[in-house]
């Protein structure tokens, strides 16, 4: 059975302490976590947590410091208080997203689009209203 991947492309803002960041980003509906390089936090100010997660790219095992940022938008809808992965995004990963015409410093997850009741449709790769969280 083959897998379809689920992405799409977004615009999105990032607010920190200090900055505000925007641009197109990819959205991975098989990622949980939305995913920001430490770079751009640097830039734009986070609230460290202290707890760390790791994730895996493809090829890569990496270990995130998790995070707060002030906002995060997607597509015109806000998350306050939006829960983030910081790592260094490995550079092939980067590439890759900017072949996609997307930011290299962040990879929106599932978290973020349930929070402002979206989903990535698998036909279209675009973002779509949610029909609901999913509770089993």
């Amino acid at each position: 059975m083959m897998h379809t991947p689920v992405f799409a492309k977004a615009r999105f803002t990032i607010t920190g302490s200090r900055e505000k960041v925007r641009g197109y980003s990819l959205v991975d509906g098989g990622m949980w976590c939305t995913v920001v390089g430490e770079e751009l936090t640097e830039r734009i100010g986070v609230e460290y947590t202290g707890l760390t997660v790791t994730l895996t790219f493809p090829g890569h095992k990496i270990k995130c410091r998790e995070a707060i940022v002030e906002y995060l938008e997607v597509e015109g809808r806000k998350a306050p208080r939006e829960l983030v992965a910081v790592c260094q995004i490995p550079s092939g990963v980067r590439e890759l997203l900017a072949k996609q015409g997307v930011s290299g410093e962040i990879v929106i997850g599932v978290h973020t689009l349930e929070r402002l009741g979206l989903a990535v449709d698998p036909v279209s790769h675009s973002l779509v209203e949610a029909p609901g969280v999913l509770m089993i």
